[in-house]
C-alpha cells in the first residue's frame, strides 16, 4: 500500500510527499530492526538467567561436597601418618581392632570426581563465551583448570592405592563378607609384612596431601564463582 502511494506521488511529482514516504519507510525499518534486536537481547538475558541459576545451585552443592571431601581426606591423611608412626616405632599396637580400622582408613582417599554439569556443558559447547560477565567467565575457567588437575591427581592416587605389588595389599586382608552395611572392610593384617608397605604409605601421604590442598583451593575458587554469579544476577 505504501509502495502504491509512493508511485502515485512520483507520477504527480509530489516530491515532498515522496520524501515523507521515504522517511516513514526508513523509520519503519529502523524501528523493526530495533524491536528485533531488543527481543533477541531479551531472549539472551532470559537464557543467561537460567544458566546463572543452574550454575549457582550446582556450585553451592559442589562447594559442600568439596568441603566434605577435604574433611574426609584429612582424616585419611591422619590415619596414614599414624600407620607410618607405628611402623617406625616397630611395635604392634595392643588394640588390634582399633589399628585395623586405622589401616582401613589409610587405604582410602577422598576427592571431587566431577565438576558442575552446567560448567562442563558450557565448556564443551563453547557456550561459556555467551556469559555477559568477563569476571565470571574467568572464575569458571580457573575452577575448571584446577578441577582437571585434581581429577588427574585423584587417578594417580587411586592407581597407587590399587597397585597389587606394593606391601599394603600383602599386609592386609579384605573382609570377603564385606557388604558396605556397617561391616569393616579389612578383616585382619599381617604385622610381619606391614613394614614392607612403608614406602607406599609415604607416597600416599604426599598424594593425599596434594588432594587436600587442591580441595581447599577448589572450595576457594568455588566461592569466587558464586560471588561473581551474584554480581551477574543483579
Amino acid at each position: 500500500m505504501i509502495l502504491r502511494r509512493v508511485i502515485n506521488h512520483v507520477k504527480n511529482q509530489e516530491w515532498t510527499a515522496v520524501f515523507l514516504d521515504f522517511v516513514i519507510v526508513v523509520m519503519g525499518v529502523f524501528i523493526g530492526i530495533q524491536v528485533a534486536n531488543w527481543n533477541e537481547a531479551q531472549g539472551y538475558a532470559a537464557k543467561e538467567a537460567v544458566i546463572l541459576a543452574q550454575l549457582q545451585s550446582e556450585f553451592q552443592s559442589a562447594d559442600e561436597l568439596t568441603r566434605s571431601a577435604k574433611k574426609n581426606n584429612d582424616a585419611y591423611i591422619d590415619a596414614t601418618l599414624e600407620v607410618l608412626r607405628v611402623i617406625q616405632n616397630g611395635e604392634e599396637p595392643a588394640d588390634r581392632t582399633a589399628f585395623l580400622q586405622t589401616l582401613s582408613q589409610s587405604g582410602q582417599f577422598a576427592s571431587v570426581p566431577i565438576e558442575p554439569t552446567t560448567l562442563t556443558e558450557l565448556i564443551s559447547s563453547g557456550g561459556l563465551s555467551d556469559l555477559s560477565s568477563p569476571e565470571l567467565r574467568r572464575a569458571l575457567i580457573r575452577y575448571h583448570e584446577l578441577m582437571t588437575v585434581h581429577q588427574q591427581s585423584a587417578n594417580l592416587v587411586l592407581d597407587r592405592i590399587s597397585a597389587p605389588h606394593d606391601g599394603f595389599h600383602r599386609a592386609v586382608f579384605v573382609n570377603p563378607d564385606f557388604k558396605d552395611d556397617g561391616q569393616e572392610l579389612l578383616s585382619d593384617y599381617d604385622w610381619d609384612v606391614l613394614p614392607e608397605a612403608r614406602e607406599q604409605f609415604q607416597v600416599l601421604v604426599y598424594g593425599k596431601l596434594g588432594l587436600s590442598q587442591q580441595l581447599a583451593e577448589l572450595s576457594s575458587r568455588s566461592e569466587v564463582v558464586l560471588a561473581e554469579i551474584e554480581k551477574a544476577q543483579k
